[in-house]
Formats: structure tokens, sequence, C-alpha cells
């Protein structure tokens, strides 16, 4: 790989992109996704996703449940749910409390997902820093919408997903909503 490639970065988009709109991802990019291993979980956990991804539901059926269960509601509300992540290639190894001044995760990160899988949120904390990505499996722009975080009812407003929310402390989340205003 020459020195040019080197300084190339992938970050989670990227990753995002390759497996769900490959033809947005910069041709450097491929390159350095497909050539290097440490991505290869996460690209395939990205895979399932995509795979498990189904045709939108008709509206007929989603208003004909709305009016035969009480709790079905078609608020412009979805419920995004933790999902398993892959584990990191890196922490494969023991990790002994004599080898570190610190035994917690410099960075942590968390996915969610609606049931559609049409809409997913990454919680990624690092130090006294979290950044939320919120994306859309339909490519959308998703605007003018509020991501309120639980357990602590965080409420933050985007004016839309194109770039992440930047936090100045980090979160614990536990379920994410998108509300649309």
């Amino acid at each position: 790989m020459d020195n040019e490639n080197k300084n190339i970065c992938v970050d989670e988009e990227d990753l995002f992109n390759y497996i769900f709109f490959p033809e947005k991802v910069q041709k450097e990019i491929k390159l350095k996704i497909e050539v290097n291993n440490s991505f290869v979980e996460i690209l395939e956990f990205y895979k399932q996703i995509k795979a498990q991804s189904t045709d939108p539901i008709d509206e007929t059926v989603i208003k004909m449940i709305s009016s035969k269960i009480p709790a079905y509601s078609l608020l412009n509300v979805i419920r995004l749910y933790p999902l398993h992540e892959p584990k990191d290639s890196k922490q494969k190894f023991n990790r002994y409390a004599a080898d570190s001044k610190e035994l917690t995760p410099k960075m942590t990160t968390k996915t969610f997902v609606d049931n559609d899988k049409e809409y997913m949120i990454k919680v990624l904390n690092y130090g006294e820093m979290t950044k939320v990505f919120v994306f859309s499996t339909k490519d959308e722009v998703v605007k003018n919408f509020e991501i309120i975080i639980e357990p602590h009812n965080l409420k933050y407003h985007f004016d839309d997903n194109s770039e992440p929310l930047k936090i100045d402390k980090p979160i614990e989340a536990e379920k994410i909503e998108i509300r649309f205003t």
C-alpha cells in the first residue's frame, strides 16, 4: 500500500455506506476497507442488518393494525433498541488489572435499530465526549427530528442527519426514540 493510501481514514459512515450504498464510497476508501481485516466483523454486522431489512409495510396494513391494537400508535415516533455488537478483534486477548492503569475502555459503541430496520443510531463514547450518528437505511436525509435517549430522558434536536451530534460528556443509552417534528 502506498503512503497516500496509509493516510486515508475510514469512519463509521464509510463502513455503513460500503454495505448499504457502495456507489457512494470513494474508490480509495473501498480499497482500504477491502484490504483491512479489522473491518471484517463490523462489515458482517452491517450485512446482517441489510439482510434482515424488509420491504415497507403497506399503509393499509398499518392502519388496520392500529385500529385493532390500541398500543400500536401512528405517531411520528420510532423506537430503536440496542443490537448485539460484534466483538472488536483487538480485544481477543486477556486483560489483567496489572496491565493497565485504566480498566474501562477508552471508546465504547452501541448500535440501535428500529423493528423495521429503517433507521440506525450509533452512539460512540470516547473519553469525555459522545458522538451520535443517525442513519437511514433508505439513503434518506432525515430532517427536523429529536432523539430521546433513555433512561435519562435526554432530548436533542437535529436539523438533519448529515453531521453527528456531539455531546461534551459520556452518555449511557438503553433505548432511543426518534420523534419527527
